[in-house]
């Protein structure tokens, strides 16, 4: 399944969902969306809330630094971030819509940092996000 497709895949399943508070999606081993075409050995459910979800995605994030400059499990990382935004993104817009465009935007800067192998940016993408994690959650 090419890219497009994928993140076509994420968005159906983010607003069959969206009026959910809790929301499942499961992903096979590689990060990828489980489908119709392919059996995943194992899968791991993205499942909870967004102040659940929100601290998981910044985990993520954190992550991706090191694996960009090693060359090793990006990809796979940024897809469970988008993944995750894609599933919390209309509870975020509902409760705090102040925070989605920035939210958005440490996500696209992410997606940057993988694409164009730029290791700072999803450092300071991380940064950004916990911060806004913690406006979220109420830790900040």
């Amino acid at each position: 399944m090419n890219h497009i497709g994928r993140i076509a895949t994420i968005v159906a399943v983010g607003f069959t969902f969206a009026a959910c508070a809790e929301t499942t999606v499961d992903l096979d081993a590689d990060g990828e969306l489980s489908g119709d075409d392919s059996v995943p050995a194992t899968t791991i459910a993205i499942t909870g809330t967004a102040t659940d979800l929100l601290p998981e995605m910044a985990i993520e994030m954190s992550r991706l630094s090191a694996q960009i400059a090693e060359e090793g499990g990006e990809k796979e990382t940024l897809e469970r971030i988008e993944g995750i935004w894609v599933l919390v993104r209309p509870e975020v817009e509902d409760s705090n819509p102040e925070l989605v465009i920035a939210i958005d935007t440490t996500v696209d800067m992410s997606r940057t940092a993988v694409i164009r192998i730029r290791p700072a940016d999803a450092d300071k993408a991380f940064q950004l996000l916990t911060g806004l994690v913690d406006r979220y959650t109420g830790d900040g």
